[in-house]
């Protein structure tokens, strides 16, 4: 397997487990964005959600609009709609990726 499917496939169960413990989410909304820039072939550069937003966004800058959800995530990564605010980030990456 190569590292970019092995960060979506975690990003997709980390997903699956914020549903009952919401810290999850945070970590399935790095992997997401981890694998994005993987399959780009970016070397990500940060640990945050926001940080390898920012960094996706150099190549993809319609990813800012989720600018605010990334901050909440970083800032708040235990509050119940983590897994709703995860979901963007890993639905985000889906989508860019299938267009690859």
């Amino acid at each position: 397997m190569n590292e970019p499917y092995e960060s979506l496939v975690e990003s997709e169960r980390l997903l699956a487990a914020a549903e009952d413990v919401p810290t999850e989410g945070r970590d399935a909304a790095v992997a997401a964005l981890r694998g994005l820039l993987q399959e780009w072939g970016v070397a990500p550069r940060a640990d945050s959600v926001t940080g390898l937003l920012e960094q996706a966004a150099e190549t993809d800058d319609s990813l800012l609009h989720f600018r605010s959800e990334a901050a909440v995530l970083d800032r708040f990564p235990d509050e119940p709609d983590a897994a709703e605010r995860a979901k963007i980030f890993v639905d985000a990456a889906r989508a860019r990726l299938a267009n690859i």
